[in-house]
């Protein structure tokens, strides 16, 4: 029960309700007293934590304390693991880590819940946002949530192996090469057309395209460059300043080409006269990134709109599409390998877009996502770069 009989907090998902502190101390003696039990956790090669029936940690392995910088594991008991790890959702509801809106997806959460239910061991995978500045605030996570049961007493053993690096490779193979292979294959597509086609003002257009495609090819290189800089902190800024209406264009003029454009329309809204003091490199980064995934979010003949507002001293850029995304994927925006096209490993757009935001550019990055609305992300920004950190 919650401490003292106090009556637990609302819930959007697990149950919040909490062992009382005495509850803990007892359950952690008693798993303690079993030698078993202790060689168990000891021997789990990944961060492992012991937890009650209320999701609390009651005991951790050394790896826990020296992963994340604590002496005493009894610094740690009564905490569930969202908390342990600084989750960027674990304060979303009263309850804590579990009961907030975005925990119903959350792999760590739901395999601690199936294990107390079936009282079988389960895997799952979790993408974990955190407030760490490490990895870009990014963890993606291999959960394993086994039964464990002393007496009467039921406990499940929580082992999280981080697998971000193979995340992050899935998402160079499988996003980075698609993008750069489809580039390639235009680009030979158009030098075959040039060799067989005589026609002058044929051959002005093919110099065009495949001007136009390099480009894109560098684009697509250096973005990856710059967003693993990014996750390891070690990304310069280059501050200059320029027109709004040149920062919208140059965005506009880089899509409306650009394959994923294809049977659609990319509208570029009239800008405010306003001039912007920022990375200009990166704000073109973000805003494409945002008309990117518009684009392939809607379909043949719909029509993705940019636009900026004049906030006095910020700037709201703006990407909106016709289509709303289903109340799931709206969840697990953000998080680093998560995609909205199905297949895995194919998400990175949104992170990077928070990433280099939030935590180079000085801003915000928001969304509403309605039916009948669609789905429109803004990114507000000080005019001048410390607008926002003041």
């Amino acid at each position: 029960m919650s401490p003292e009989g106090a009556a637990a907090p609302p819930t959007y998902f697990a149950p919040a309700e909490r062992a009382a502190p005495d509850d803990i101390r007892l359950a952690r003696e008693k798993l303690l007293s079993s030698e078993l039990a202790v060689t168990l956790l000891n021997s789990v090669p990944d961060l492992a934590m012991v937890l009650n029936e209320q999701r609390q940690i009651i005991a951790v392995n050394g790896h826990v304390l020296r992963a994340l910088g604590f002496e005493r594991p009894e610094d740690l008991l009564g905490l569930r693991p969202g908390e342990l790890v600084d989750c960027v959702h674990a304060a979303d509801a009263p309850g804590g880590c579990g009961t907030g809106p975005s925990c119903s997806v959350c792999g760590a959460v739901n395999a601690i819940l199936e294990c107390l239910e079936t009282r079988q061991p389960t895997v799952s995978e979790c993408r974990v946002r955190t407030t760490a500045d490490a990895d870009g605030g990014a963890l993606d996570l291999e959960v394993h949530a086994t039964p464990l049961a002393i007496g009467e007493l039921f406990l499940v053993i929580l082992a999280l192996r981080d697998i971000s690096s193979s995340k992050r490779r899935q998402v160079l193979e499988r996003t980075f090469f698609h993008d750069v292979l489809n580039i390639v294959s235009g680009l030979q597509a158009v030098s075959e057309l040039m060799t067989y086609d005589d026609d002058p003002a044929a051959e002005e257009e093919y110099k065009r395209d495949m001007r136009r495609m390099a480009e894109q090819l560098a684009d697509e290189i250096i973005v990856q460059r710059q967003l693993l800089a990014a996750e390891r902190g070690e990304l310069a800024l280059n501050l200059t300043q320029a027109p709004v209406a040149g920062v919208l264009e140059a965005v506009g003029e880089l899509y409306r080409n650009h394959t994923v454009a294809r049977g659609r329309t990319l509208t570029i809204a009239e800008a405010p006269p306003a001039e912007i003091e920022t990375d200009i490199t990166l704000l073109r980064r973000v805003l494409g990134n945002l008309v990117k995934n518009a684009l392939e979010a809607s379909a043949e003949g719909e029509t993705v709109t940019v636009r900026a507002d004049d906030l006095g001293d910020r700037l709201a850029f703006s990407v909106h599409n016709p289509a709303a995304m289903p109340p799931d994927v709206q969840k697990q925006l953000f998080q680093r390998s998560f995609s909205t096209k199905g297949a895995p490993g194919r998400g990175i757009g949104t992170h990077s877009v928070k990433l280099l935001t939030e935590k180079y550019l000085g801003g915000r990055v928001t969304f509403v996502s309605r039916e009948g609305e669609g789905t429109a992300f803004t990114v507000t920004v000080g005019k001048r770069h410390e607008a926002l950190r003041t």
